[in-house]
């Protein structure tokens, strides 16, 4: 029996997002729906019980590319939000293939922590989370430790990171990130950073591309920023890289009612084949 390897998972920040599932009619791969059938609301106001949710959501999806992993398949993953990036690292170390390097695209830096937010938003925190950066709230639980601990998740080396090309950051997480030791890049110089002997987790979140045309329904588009074609060539350019997962964070489904974003997403992903 085939294992799958192809992750959906449709919710954006613990809340559900059922539209993502059209990619299963769009393209040919097998896509696994990871889900919990009770976690039904669109809308939850509350960070914490996004954050429980969130925690029980990605447990699943670990044990999934855990198990497609140990089945010698690279796992790959599309998902609502960039939190789900640690589920499948929590699988890759659960099935004992940490990677040597996580390259991180996306437009933001997602590096905020609880002391660097203003908005509170659960989405502009995973890089941080990912790395260890924990709960520095004064005098209240580490919330952020007990999610981690929930998913089965370890803390990934900083200077084992590439971010690019992280270009609209935030006052407090702009200076994380100079003073983290994540590389930060042009998507022109990945390259320089990457040793082909290194076994490589790609994440790639759709606004990183500035793509109004081929892709109107991303979530956040920021100008200035890599075009369709030039993602295209990267991704043709990673083909011979010993990538051991992939994953994904998702445009507006709801939006992308002609599927044109879902589509174009589905072909970035086949130049990595």
């Amino acid at each position: 029996m085939a294992i799958n390897n192809h992750f959906l998972v449709p919710f954006l920040m613990g809340q559900r997002r059922d539209g993502l599932g059209r990619v299963r009619e769009l393209d040919a791969h097998a896509w696994e729906i990871v889900t919990v059938a009770d976690f039904t609301e669109t809308d939850i106001a509350d960070a914490n019980e996004k954050l429980r949710r969130m925690g029980k959501i990605y447990a699943l999806l670990s044990e999934s590319v855990k198990t497609a992993v140990i089945g010698g398949q690279v796992p790959v993953s599309i998902a609502g939000d960039c939190v789900s990036t640690l589920g499948v690292l929590g699988g890759l170390q659960k099935a004992g293939k940490t990677p040597d390097r996580i390259l991180w695209l996306d437009a933001h830096g997602d590096f905020h922590t609880w002391e660097t937010t203003q908005t509170k938003y659960l989405g502009g925190m995973p890089l941080a989370m990912l790395v260890g950066r924990g709960d520095r709230r004064k005098e209240e639980r580490d919330a952020t430790a007990s999610f981690l601990d929930a998913i089965g998740v370890r803390p990934f080396p900083e200077e084992k990171i590439i971010l690019s090309d992280g270009r609209d950051l935030d006052p407090g997480e702009k200076e994380a990130i100079i003073n983290s030791k994540i590389i930060r890049c042009s998507i022109a110089d990945i390259s320089r950073h990457l040793d082909p002997d290194e076994s490589l987790y790609l994440h790639f979140d759709t606004d990183v591309i500035d793509a109004e045309t081929e892709m109107p329904a991303l979530k956040y588009h920021v100008k200035q920023g890599p075009g369709y074609a030039e993602i295209c060539a990267l991704f043709k350019s990673l083909r011979d890289r010993n990538i051991v997962a992939i994953s994904v964070s998702a445009w507006h489904e709801e939006k992308d009612l002609d599927n044109k974003a879902a589509i174009a997403c589905l072909k970035l992903l086949k130049e990595l084949e």
